[in-house]
C-alpha cells in the first residue's frame, strides 16, 4: 500500500508494555506524519524509552508489547524487497525486523559508547551498517568519508581510522548519528541523544539531526526530560507520566496554553520557576500547593521568559567585583575576600601524554587560577567538559598536587600535606557526586552508608544521626535499613548528600549533582541543597556545566574555558550581562522555551 495525504508513517494504536503483571505502558495512542518531528516528553519511570524500544523491537526480557505500532508505506529498501509497505513491528518476525532496522528505522542512543563497538574502527563501523543493507555497494570509502563529512568531524579520512574511545563524547554521537542517517531511514528514533553533553556541544548536535532528517525527508520521534531541546528540533509535543499521554499538540500551543496541569507544572519546573511568596522553585509535588493555573503560563509565563518574574532583579552577591581575563599581563584574583574559607592561589596542573617512540608532549590543564571564596557564600563554577573544572575540584579537595601554586582551606595550607595531616579536611570538607550508585556502596544498607565516616560515635549516637539526617533530606526513617538499588535517583541522590553532612562539614562541594535528575526531581533537590546550606552555615562550591542552575543557586559564578578562569561576578549579572565572549557563547547555547514559542 503506497503511502497517501492522509495515511501516517507511524502509527501506535493501544500500546501496553507490561512486565509481568504491572503495566509499564498503559494503552497508548499516537501517530507521526511522513517529514513530522515529534517530542516525547517525561520523567525517568514515565514509559517514553519503552514506547520507543517497542516501536524499533528492542524490549528487554520479561518486557511484553501489545496493541499495534504500524509502519506504513515506503518501497522495499532491500535486496530481498523485505522492509517495504505496512508492517506490524509488534507482530514482525526477527528477519523482517533486521531488514527494516538501520534501514527503515535508525536509533540514536543516549550514550555512544555503549552503542559503538569498541573493538571496531569507526569507518569500518559505519562500513558494516551500509554493507547490510547494501550489500552490492562495491567501494565504501566514498561513502563513509561523505558521512563523517556531513556530521562535520574535522579530518573524516583521520576519524574513520581511529577506534570510539579516541573521540571526544560530542564526536562519537556525531559519529551515531552518522550511522543511524548512512541509509537515509524513513524515521529516525532519538532517546535522549544529548542528556550528557555540554550546552555548546549539545547545541551543534541538535543543528545536525534537525540538518540530516530534513535532508533525507525523514520524521524523527525525539525522546527527552527537556523541554528546552524539544522547543527546537520538534513539531508536536507528546506529554507522557506514568505510562499514559496526558497532552499532546504542537509545540506552540502546548508550551504557551498548557492544558493539563502536570505540563503547566513541568513547565515551570523546566524553567526553574519560583514560588511568589516563599522564592523556593516549583516542583510537580509541592505538598500543599495547588496545580498552576492555566494564565499561569501564559502571560509572564516560564515558557515566556528566560527567568520567571518571581527572580529577584538585584544580584544574589551585592558588592562583588565583576571581572573577566585580561587580553595581557598576570591572571587576576577573582572574588577576591579577606579571611576566605577557600584560597587559591596561582594554581597550575599539566600532565605528561606519551606517544609513540617515548614521544609525549606536555598538557595544561589549569594554568594560573587564582579565587577565593569567602564563608556561607555559594560559588559556582562552569565550564564545558575539558575546561579544567574536574582537575580544580581534585586540588580543592587535596586528591592531587597542583604542578605549582598553593590552595588553603580555613586558613590551612592543604597543597603538598601527607593524607595523615589531612584528616581535619575530611571532615570539615564532602562532597556529593553526579551518579550516586556510583558513589554509595550496593552491599550496605542506608544507615551504614550514612554513619560510615562516624567511626568512633556509639552506636546510638549514629543511630539517631542517621535517623535526623533522613528527616532532613526528606526521607522517611524507615527506609534506613533499605539499600541503595530500592531507591529512585533522586532518593539516592538525598541519601548522598546526608551522607556528606553526617561530619558537619563546613564546606559542601556539588560536583554536577542535579545533572542526571528529571527537571522536577532537580527542583526538590536544589531546594533541598539551599535549605541545608542556610541550616549548616555551609560554604558551597557547586560545579556544573547548567549555566540556568548555577544562576538560580548560586551567589557567584566563575566561567572556566580551557584551563582559566575567564569571567567572574555575581551569578545573576554574568548571566544577564556576559562580557567575554565565552561566556556569552554558553548563555546563547542554553535551549529555551521561549526562543520557540514567544
Amino acid at each position: 500500500m503506497s503511502l497517501t495525504d492522509t495515511e501516517p508513517l507511524l502509527s501506535v494504536e493501544n500500546l501496553t508494555v507490561s512486565s509481568g503483571r504491572n503495566q509499564l505502558v498503559r494503552s497508548i495512542d499516537f501517530k507521526i506524519s511522513r517529514g513530522e518531528r515529534v517530542g516525547l516528553i517525561g520523567e525517568s519511570g514515565s514509559g517514553k524509552s519503552l514506547t520507543c524500544l517497542s516501536v524499533i523491537g528492542l524490549l528487554g526480557q520479561g518486557l511484553r508489547a501489545e496493541g499495534r505500532v504500524a509502519l506504513h508505506g515506503g518501497p522495499p529498501k532491500d535486496r530481498t524487497g523485505a522492509g517495504g509497505g505496512r508492517v506490524d513491528l509488534l507482530t514482525a518476525t526477527e528477519n523482517q525486523l533486521a531488514a527494516i532496522r538501520g534501514n527503515r528505522l535508525s536509533m540514536v542512543f543516549q550514550e555512544p559508547m555503549t552503542a559503538l563497538n569498541p573493538l571496531m574502527k569507526v569507518g569500518d563501523q559505519l562500513a558494516e551498517i551500509i554493507a547490510i543493507h547494501r550489500p552490492k555497494t562495491k567501494n565504501l570509502t566514498p561513502r563513509v568519508l561523505e558521512l563523517l563529512s556531513s556530521v562535520r568531524i574535522p579530518e573524516p579520512a583521520r576519524a574513520a581510522k581511529v577506534y570510539p574511545h579516541q573521540m571526544s563524547g560530542g564526536q562519537r554521537q556525531r559519529v551515531m548519528l552518522a550511522m543511524a542517517m548512512a541509509n537515509e531511514p524513513e524515521l529516525l528514533l532519538a532517546d535522549e541523544p544529548t542528556t550528557a553533553l555540554d550546552v555548546t556541544v549539545q547545541r551543534q548536535v541538535l543543528k545536525l539531526m534537525t540538518e540530516q532528517v530534513e535532508r533525507a525527508g525523514a520524521s524523527l520521534l525525539f525522546i527527552t526530560h527537556d523541554l528546552g531541546v524539544v522547543s527546537e528540533v520538534c513539531d508536536r509535543v507528546l506529554i507522557m507520566r506514568h505510562g499514559k499521554i496526558l497532552e499532546s499538540g504542537p509545540i506552540d500551543r502546548v508550551f504557551t496554553a498548557p492544558e493539563h496541569p502536570y505540563t503547566r507544572a513541568l513547565i515551570a519546573a523546566s524553567s526553574l520557576a519560583t514560588h511568589p511568596e516563599t522564592g523556593r522553585l516549583l516542583t510537580l509535588d509541592r505538598p500543599g500547593a495547588e496545580p498552576m493555573a492555566p494564565e499561569d503560563c501564559q502571560k509572564g509565563s516560564p515558557a515566556e521568559q528566560d527567568t520567571p518574574t518571581t527572580e529577584p532583579e538585584a544580584p544574589k552577591a551585592p558588592g562583588v567585583q565583576h571581572l573577566t581575563l585580561p587580553a595581557e599581563g598576570p591572571e587576576p584574583v577573582f572574588n577576591e575576600s579577606e579571611n576566605p574559607m577557600i584560597r587559591v592561589r596561582d594554581l597550575t596542573r599539566t600532565y605528561g601524554r606519551h606517544g609513540p617512540f617515548g614521544r609525549g608532549r606536555v598538557v595544561p590543564a589549569l594554568r594560573g587560577v587564582s579565587f577565593d571564596v569567602p564563608v556561607g557564600q555559594r560559588f559556582g563554577i562552569v565550564g564545558e567538559s575539558g575546561c579544567g573544572k574536574s582537575t580544580l575540584l581534585r586540588l580543592l579537595t587535596a586528591l592531587d598536587d597542583p604542578t605549582s601554586g598553593h590552595v588553603e582551606v580555613a586558613g590551612e595550607t592543604i597543597t603538598g600535606r601527607k593524607e595523615r595531616r589531612l584528616r581535619w579536611l575530611r571532615e570539615s570538607m564532602q562532597i556529593v557526586f553526579q551518579d550516586p550508585m556510583g558513589s554509595l556502596d550496593p552491599r550496605m544498607n542506608i544507615t551504614d552508608v550514612i554513619a560510615e565516616p562516624l567511626r568512633r560515635a556509639d552506636s546510638a549516637e549514629r543511630r539517631h544521626r542517621v535517623e535526623e539526617l533522613l528527616e532532613q533530606v526528606g526521607l522517611p526513617v524507615s527506609s534506613a535499613k533499605k539499600y541503595p538499588h530500592e531507591f529512585s535517583g533522586g532518593q539516592r541522590q538525598r541519601i548522598a548528600i546526608a551522607r556528606a553532612l553526617v561530619t558537619r562539614p563546613k564546606v559542601l562541594i556539588a560536583d554536577e549533582a542535579v545533572s542526571a535528575l528529571d527537571v522536577s526531581v532537580r527542583a526538590q533537590v536544589l531546594n533541598l541543597l539551599e535549605d541545608l546550606v542556610q541550616e549548616y552555615r555551609l560554604t558551597m562550591v557547586f560545579v556544573s556545566h547548567d549555566l540556568n542552575v548555577v544562576r538560580h543557586s548560586c551567589d557567584v559564578v566563575a566561567v572556566m574555558n580551557a584551563g582559566r578562569i575567564v569571567e567572574c561576578g555575581p551569578a545573576q549579572t554574568v548571566f544577564a550581562s556576559p562580557e567575554h565572549p565565552y561566556t556569552a557563547e554558553l548563555a546563547a547555547a542554553i535551549p529555551r522555551i521561549r526562543d520557540r514559542v514567544s
